[in-house]
Order: structure tokens, then sequence, then C-alpha cells
């Protein structure tokens, strides 16, 4: 689905500095990775512990992964202006026919990594791209690229440019099992509440809310000035009245759907899925679920 930002204007010569100096910290730390790794082998391994490979040749101690998501970069970032410093991953270089701004990555992540042969990989990455539309607004988008490279002893290179691919496919949705509607101002939806509202926001004490000994660490900075809880479900079923007057022990499953609004007034929605367990005539939040329960599991 591609979402329509408002337009920004361009800096050309800010942001091509600041990528270039980016992407040179970067790929000296990826330069540099093998030697502090291998400095630390030397310091930590035991006796005895073979540090050689056959030959004499040290063991590789990077992957390709963080490289070929830093090319992938270098090859959006390209312009007629700026190459982008494209030839550290790519010797033979690229002339880009893009103005400056009109592609944009800003953000990147690896799909998939396989060695098919030895010295040899290939690196699906995907990739958050500003693209400039025909009516002047920048369209975010997700573009996967293929990259094939060699490598041997920790040194890198890409064997041809990124081939675009498809992203995988999304499934349908996932059916939740939390049926029952809890009310917002009962005792289940007021500890939700003050929880999320001390958890996200800094309003109150995050302790009045949670189980003694369960670890939940608070987020720093909060990421948000108020929270709004809008709806809370559980997946356990109250007979009337049940839920105001817990016996100690019994555990709640929640689902709850809250706003988090910033100190500009902006609000973004979340979904939080929490486990609740009855003390001293109370709900207080156990912790926060990895995971939703959904049907059949």
């Amino acid at each position: 689905m591609v979402k329509l930002l408002p337009d920004r204007d361009v800096e050309p010569a800010l942001r091509g500095a600041a990528h270039r100096v980016g992407r040179w910290v970067a790929w000296l730390a990826v330069l540099a990775s093998p030697l502090l790794t291998i400095a630390g082998l030397i310091v930590l391994q035991p006796a005895g512990a073979p540090s050689m490979r056959d030959g004499g040749a040290p063991a590789p101690s990077t992957s390709p992964q963080g490289w070929a998501e830093m090319y992938v970069r270098s090859w959006l970032s390209a312009t007629r202006d700026d190459p982008a410093d494209l030839e550290t991953f790519y010797p033979p270089g690229m002339k880009s026919q893009r103005a400056v701004g009109t592609q944009v990555p800003v953000g990147t992540g690896v799909i998939s990594a396989v060695s098919p042969a030895s010295g040899v990989w290939s690196v699906v990455v995907v990739a958050d791209v500003l693209v400039l539309q025909p009516d002047g607004k920048r369209a975010a988008t997700l573009l996967c690229a293929q990259v094939a490279m060699s490598g041997t002893d920790a040194a890198y290179v890409a064997t041809a440019l990124p081939a675009v691919v498809a992203c995988p496919g999304t499934g349908g949705a996932v059916q939740l099992v939390y049926d029952e509607v809890a009310d917002p101002g009962g005792p289940v939806g007021q500890s939700v509440t003050g929880f999320l509202a001390a958890y996200l926001a800094g309003q109150g004490q995050l302790d009045r809310f949670v189980s003694p000994g369960a670890s939940v660490a608070l987020p720093c900075p909060v990421p948000y000035a108020a929270v709004q809880v809008t709806e809370v479900r559980t997946h356990e079923k109250f007979e009337p009245g049940q839920a105001a007057r817990p016996v100690d022990g019994t555990v709640v499953h929640s689902f709850v759907h809250a706003w988090g609004w910033d100190a500009t007034g902006q609000s973004t929605p979340v979904d939080y899925a929490l486990t609740l367990v009855a003390r001293a005539g109370r709900w207080e939040i156990n912790r926060i679920d990895p995971a939703p329960l959904t049907a059949g599991r």
C-alpha cells in the first residue's frame, strides 16, 4: 500500500554531505569489525584453540547482511550529481540519471541471506523509499532488491548491481480470541488505562499497576504526552460483577486498543496484549505479552 506524504524542501548539499559521512562511518565500522573481532579472539581464545584456517588464513568474522544493506542504500541514493560512493561496493560503478531528492531511502532491512556456493552470497534487502511523484508529493513505498556478492576472509564485493525482486506477500487477517468486551471504566479497564498512562506517558507511578516481581521496563524517554484507551477486550468471560471481586491469582488475558498523543498533538494508534493477575482485590499487569492470543494456537 502506497502512502502519500507532504512534500518537503530538499537540501541537496546538506543531504549529500550527511549521506557521505554516514556511509563512510558505517563502511569504516564494517572494515574495522574484522580487526576488532580477530583481536578479541586472540585475547580471549583458550590455549590451543585454532585461530587460523587451513593454509594460514584467518577465518571470516563478519556476515554480509550489513554490507548488503549499505550497498542497496548507496545504489538508491546515487544521483547524476553524486555517485554515493557506489564504487566502494561495486567497482564498475553506475552512472545514475536521477536528480537529487527524487528517490531517497529512509530505512532498510535484510529479508534473507543465503550462500549458494563457497564465497558466494545472495542477500535480499527491503528498503523504505520516498519517491517523487508527478504531482510534486513523495510516496513512501517498499522496494526489495537482491544483492549478489563474492566474499572471502571478510572482504566482500558485489558482482552486479542490485536486482529488484518481489517482496514477500502479506497473509490474510489473523483471528484474535479476545471475544469479551470489558468496560474501560471497570476494574480491568481502570488497571489497563492506569498502566498505559504510566508506561507510555509517564503519568503516575508504574508500580501501582504492576504485579510485584514482574519485569516491565519503562521505555526511555516516554514516547507520548498522553494516552487514550479506546477499547479493552478479554479472552476470559466474566459473569456480571465477577470482575469487580477477583480471587487472588486469577489470570486474565487482555487486548487493548489505544492512542498515544505526542507533545505536538499528533496521535499514533497502538495495541497491547497484556496478562493481568488479581491480587488483594484488584487487577495488576503481570507482563506485556509477546504476541496476542490467536485462534487455534
